[in-house]
């Protein structure tokens, strides 16, 4: 299973930044300001709900927005809130772990994350401008 401490947190932000160009952390910096077992990236160039199905396909399952905006395809408020703007909040994803998670979970996702990134960066129109 997973370390639950916000350090295990970190570590997988920042594995997702070495990985992806282009993505924004969202929350408190201070680790002890922020859930241990979630993690709120925005990815530019993309739009978050086409990366949650996109992630879904290969048995990643993650949620666009926030947990505040679950089932809402507008941008989480919170994010705009603290100062993304809407096309950096509409790409947010939210990554959360469970007791059930393993490292292996978390490595399959970090190996599947950046090709999805990719893919659909690809075809955006956003990113051609």
């Amino acid at each position: 299973t997973l370390d639950r401490s916000s350090a295990a947190s970190d570590v997988y932000k920042r594995q997702v930044l070495d990985r992806v160009p282009d993505v924004l952390v969202n929350g408190p910096v201070d680790p002890g300001r922020r859930a241990p077992d979630n993690a709120n990236l925005s990815f530019l160039y993309v739009e978050g709900e086409a990366l949650t199905v996109e992630l879904s396909v290969h048995g990643v399952y993650v949620s666009s927005g926030s947990a505040c905006t679950s089932r809402v395809l507008e941008p989480s408020h919170v994010l705009l809130a603290i100062g993304r703007r809407h096309e950096e909040a509409h790409g947010s994803i939210l990554f959360k772990t469970s007791r059930y998670h393993t490292e292996d979970d978390v490595d399959y996702a970090l190996e599947v994350l950046p090709k999805a990134v990719g893919r659909l960066r690809g075809i955006s129109a956003a990113r051609r401008r």
